[in-house]
């Protein structure tokens, strides 16, 4: 995920990532829980292929993916995630926690970004260099989603190698 103000402004003013985000929206309403469960989770295939288009869930993987969400209380929780993103926390140590976690990255950092990444466009990790006082080393990987450790794991991984070795 991009860092700093910069997704956040998209969720209000660039209408290209509101469509993509569309989905973040829908999950505050009501109606929500009951879509998503439909037709053995088709909501969740839909979200895969629009996050990442040229990636093709394996059955096996789909088939876990259904069991963990048909869990008592798992959906309704990952809804709660998302029912909170734009509300401020309430108690002061919450807050003094965001604050801290929105704060400036000390350490050297790298980010990996899907050129075809159909939830959050890579261009929102474009300029986040400023929030990185100790280097950031910003890499979008083409023709890859949203899914980078799913679609391209031996590429990950060797950015993740490289990236410790130096």
């Amino acid at each position: 995920m991009p860092y700093g103000k910069g997704l956040a402004s998209a969720f209000v003013a660039d209408g290209d990532q509101q469509r993509r985000s569309w989905y973040m929206f829908f999950f505050q309403t009501r109606l929500a829980e009951i879509a998503v469960q439909l037709n053995d989770f088709a909501f969740l295939d839909r979200l895969w292929r629009e996050w990442s288009p040229g990636y093709v869930l394996p059955a096996p993987a789909r088939s876990s993916l259904n069991e963990a969400f048909a869990q008592p209380g798992v959906l309704t929780q990952t809804l709660a995630y998302y029912r909170q993103l734009f509300a401020p926390p309430s108690d002061a140590a919450a807050q003094a926690l965001e604050a801290l976690a929105t704060g400036p990255i000390t350490v050297p950092s790298l980010y990996l970004h899907g050129a075809d990444d159909g939830c959050i466009s890579a261009q929102l990790s474009e300029g986040m260099e400023a929030a990185f006082t100790n280097g950031l080393e910003r890499v979008v990987m083409p023709e890859v989603g949203h899914f980078l450790h799913l679609e391209q794991p031996d590429a990950v991984f060797d950015h993740i190698l490289r990236f410790i070795r130096t």
